[in-house]
């Protein structure tokens, strides 16, 4: 079966750079447009399921979608939602380097062992995901398309998943706004890429 994941279309803090993690900006007029060209670039599939991150950016980004082809609403999800960023939400990077800068450091230079300050780590963000892969919310005998409407972060733990590589890793895979990044899942939760989009 595929499954499809999806960044959210922007939101201001976005644009201005800042760490959005669990906080909920809405989309701003760009992300507004960002899902609207998600819309136009994904197959017509009359099997879609939908599945979102329940913070706003991603179920609006989702309802956009599900519009376009007539689909259900998507089913709101919370192991899809973005990494807890704790303390640095809604903060720049320039104002975490200066509250924080050996914080700063050792997020960038070692991922895999960092843990936000009030938030979590990628290993647990990971174990989210892997629940959702494990234990789907779809039923076991749908054959169409999923479409998971989540976060930068979740995506690129999917992404070092299906290639079996390590969490240290995690800042080498980019993930733009709209992204679309397809996968084949089967049950048991492996994932296998097919295309990044």
């Amino acid at each position: 079966m595929q499954l499809c994941f999806v960044r959210h279309g922007e939101t201001d803090w976005n644009l201005q750079g800042r760490y959005q993690g669990r906080a909920d900006p809405p989309l701003c007029a760009a992300g507004i447009l960002t899902a609207r060209g998600i819309a136009e670039r994904l197959c017509t599939d009359a099997q879609l399921r939908l599945v979102s991150s329940p913070l706003q950016r991603a179920t609006a980004t989702a309802g956009v979608i599900a519009k376009a082809f007539g689909a259900a609403a998507a089913l709101p999800d919370a192991r899809l939602g973005e990494i807890d960023f704790g303390a640095w939400q809604g903060l720049t990077q320039a104002q975490v380097k200066l509250r924080w800068p050996g914080s700063l450091r050792r997020w960038k230079q070692d991922p895999a062992a960092f843990r936000f300050p009030g938030g979590e780590s990628l290993a647990e963000a990971q174990a989210r995901l892997y629940d959702f892969l494990s234990h789907p919310p779809w039923p076991a005998e749908h054959t169409g398309t999923v479409l998971a409407v989540s976060h930068a972060g979740m995506i690129r733990l999917a992404g070092l998943i299906a290639e079996q590589r390590p969490l240290a890793q995690f800042r080498q895979i980019e993930v733009p706004s709209g992204a679309i990044e397809a996968f084949e899942w089967s049950a048991g939760g492996a994932l296998r890429r097919l295309q990044r989009g």
